[in-house]
């Protein structure tokens, strides 16, 4: 059962001075899933369509968004179900993110784009320990650029959820996820439920090498759908859109107060190249054997590298959350960070598998504030650089 409540807020400022803010607020149990909760649904996307003016879709996500399967469907669907309209396609999915990446790049991949609609898929992903603040921070930077643009959670599923939604229950992080969403009246789908009922059902495989007669083979990996299984994404997202197109109204989206006073409303990134470097480093070629993969120039965006120990970088920022992009490369390669000149902080870079897969990585969030960082390559295995991409802050980078 759906309850929609008005809530007030009041903030007493200097000079007698009160400013209220109001919010729609919804009470979903954030525990049990289902497969659409509408809530405002999304609106302008929906009038747009009606004017038959040009409409632009953000796809923000991870791996499972950007592979050819459910993005590509959708997108297909949406132009064949409205032929009047004109669709295009901002496709701001990067293999191995999260919303915590999301909310530091919104302003470099997909604002700029202005979206009409933007899906946000990350449950998979998650949020870097930042699950609430950065999904926040996404919706907050979002409707602070245009109030007028629609946000559309899309919930995957995996292997480890499989069993918690078969029982009608939310995955942890997707709970976290309808928090938000209640609170922003965001509509949100769960892909998972359909795909848990049918393998209850014996009707689908969710984890083969190979398909089973008789039976959907969802995907080999038990987290990216093969074809298949993006069908079936594809066709719970169609219906889910039919059931919200009556809801077609012009609104403005208010932001209120944030749920969480750290919320990564002030995320961004900041390039390697803008941080304070010690000479050592030099640009890594476009053509590097560890660099030139799409994953890995997505995140780490104009990467520098040095071969030697010593060798630093400082940043500074007002704020609270500074994390770094790398390149891991074999065993035994350690960074020490050091914030405000406190106890060091060690962290180890290890990947010892062929394919070396671009990373990124946080330190402790300080309490808001100036605050410098400088981080010292401690340790290079043999024969090994240690690569350096762009900073995901949470503030403002203060200028070196």
């Amino acid at each position: 059962m759906k309850i929609k409540t008005k809530v007030f807020s009041c903030l007493v400022l200097l000079l007698n001075v009160s400013a209220f803010a109001a919010a729609d607020s919804y009470t979903y149990d954030c525990v049990t899933a289902e497969e659409l909760r509408m809530r405002d649904g999304i609106p302008n996307f929906f009038v747009k369509i009606q004017s038959e003016k040009e409409i632009r879709i953000a796809y923000l996500g991870g791996s499972i968004t950007e592979a050819n399967g459910w993005r590509v469907k959708t997108m297909a669907w949406f132009k064949q179900q409205y032929p009047k309209a004109r669709f295009v396609e901002i496709n701001a999915a990067i293999s191995g993110t999260g919303s915590d990446f999301s909310a530091c790049r919104l302003d470099a991949d997909v604002l700029p784009n202005k979206p009409d609609l933007v899906f946000l898929e990350c449950r998979v992903n998650g949020g870097g320990g930042f699950e609430r603040e950065s999904v926040e921070g996404v919706v907050r930077q979002i409707w602070r650029d245009n109030p007028q643009t629609d946000i559309c959670l899309i919930y995957t599923i995996s292997l480890p959820m499989l069993k918690d939604i078969q029982a009608g229950k939310t995955p942890g992080f997707g709970r976290k996820m309808e928090t938000i969403a209640n609170h922003y009246g965001i509509p949100s789908i769960d892909l998972g439920v359909e795909i848990a009922k049918l393998e209850k059902e014996g009707k689908l495989t969710f984890k083969a090498a190979e398909p089973e007669q008789g039976k959907i083979l969802f995907s080999k990996d038990g987290t990216h759908p093969g074809d298949e299984g993006h069908q079936i994404y594809g066709k719970i997202i169609a219906r889910s859109m039919l059931k919200m197109q009556s809801q077609a109204n012009v609104m403005k989206h208010t932001l209120g107060e944030p749920l969480d006073q750290n919320c990564w409303e002030t995320a961004s990134l900041l390039p390697v190249n803008a941080t304070e470097l010690s000479a050592g480093w030099v640009s890594v070629d476009e053509e590097d054997v560890n660099y030139n993969v799409k994953r890995t120039k997505d995140m780490l965006r104009k990467a520098v590298k040095c071969n030697q120990i010593g060798e630093t970088i400082t940043v500074r920022w007002n704020g609270t959350t500074v994390g770094f992009s790398d390149i891991p490369c074999g065993d035994g390669m350690v960074v020490e960070a050091v914030i405000d000149g406190k106890q060091p902080i060690t962290m180890e870079r290890k990947q010892t598998a062929e394919r070396k897969n671009s990373r990124f990585w946080y330190l402790p969030a300080q309490s808001p504030g100036d605050h410098e960082v400088r981080y010292t390559i401690k340790q290079l295995p043999a024969g090994e650089s240690f690569y350096a991409g762009q900073f995901l802050i949470v503030g403002t980078p203060i200028k070196r």
